[in-house]
């Protein structure tokens, strides 16, 4: 976890335990964890967002405005039916 080895966690929960004190620390540890599912859950949803903005905004290919069928970007005349797409 974050390249720290175990006798370095150790180190850093002895600090914390001096610093803070024995009575300070489960709630602190409490925030930390209710901050950390927070922050993943805001990603989560902030992900699913944009996917389904993603999904919502694709460009779908031309179709003929007579015979509904797909044609060529840019095309004039609609390659099925004939008609002109002006």
């Amino acid at each position: 976890m974050f390249g720290l080895q175990p006798q370095d966690l150790l180190i850093i929960l002895i600090v914390a335990l001096l610093l803070f004190g024995p009575s300070k620390l489960p709630e602190i540890g409490k925030a930390l964890g209710r901050t950390i599912r927070e922050f993943q859950t805001g990603i989560k949803e902030a992900t699913q967002a944009l996917s389904e903005e993603a999904k919502s905004t694709t460009v779908s290919e031309p179709k003929c405005k007579t015979c509904n069928q797909p044609i060529p970007a840019g095309a004039k005349f609609c390659t099925h039916c004939g008609a002109s797409q002006t």
